[in-house]
């Protein structure tokens, strides 16, 4: 029972810097963290039934499959922080563009004015909206991965018990909260390096599974 409840928090600490990441996007409100945690709390849940459904069934190399498993969410996690950046630079080039070409096809300063508040009301909704989008795909890559977390530990550890959601759930709040509010009083932490440190987390959690 011990063992559950080291291995569920030593393996959900990427979610210190997962928090990190959250609390470098300001449109990111504890209220998100809560909702996404709760979401998180049931995803543990159903990973410690399909655990025990998949180890009574299926006979496969576990290590390998949760190595897999890990070592790719890990990729994950830094590449779509750098497919994100990439896709919001075009974004801002686009509307530069587009801005300078509004700029000289108007006549009108009145007329170009309008168009222009009109412009930037549209990109700071469109930038909104991306910000939020990218909470919530933060929160849905945290609440999947905490479930393959709990698949892993319900199929390597010798005890099978419900502590292994309930650590994995509560580690993960606890660790998310506690760097979401730090990172508000360290906001030149850049978010690039929370992504970085925990997808490398990830895949050493992985090789360790495949390895030892």
């Amino acid at each position: 029972m011990l063992a559950a409840i080291l291995a569920g928090l030593l393996v959900s600490i990427d979610a210190l810097f997962i928090g990190v990441s959250f609390g470098t996007q300001k449109k990111c409100k504890f209220w998100h963290i809560l909702v996404i945690n709760i979401a998180l709390f049931g995803l543990c849940i159903l990973g410690y039934y399909l655990g025990i459904l998949i180890g009574d069934r299926v006979d496969i190399e576990l290590d390998l499959v949760i190595g897999i498993v890990f070592i790719s969410l890990g990729v994950w996690v830094i590449a779509s922080y750098f497919l994100f950046e990439r896709r919001k630079r075009k974004k801002q080039e686009n509307s530069k563009i587009e801005d300078s070409i509004d700029c000289l096809s108007e006549s009108s300063q009145e007329t170009t004015a309008n168009n222009q508040e009109i412009k930037t009301d549209t990109n700071n909704n469109s930038k909104k909206e991306g910000s939020t989008k990218n909470i919530w795909l933060t929160g849905l890559f945290m609440s999947v991965e905490a479930m393959f977390i709990t698949i892993g530990l319900t199929l390597t550890l010798d005890v099978t018990t419900i502590l292994i959601p309930l650590t994995v759930a509560i580690a993960h709040f606890a660790y998310c909260t506690a760097t979401f509010f730090l990172s508000k009083y360290l906001r030149k932490f850049p978010a690039m390096v929370g992504h970085i440190i925990a997808g490398s987390a990830l895949i050493v959690y992985g090789i360790m599974a495949i390895v030892i």
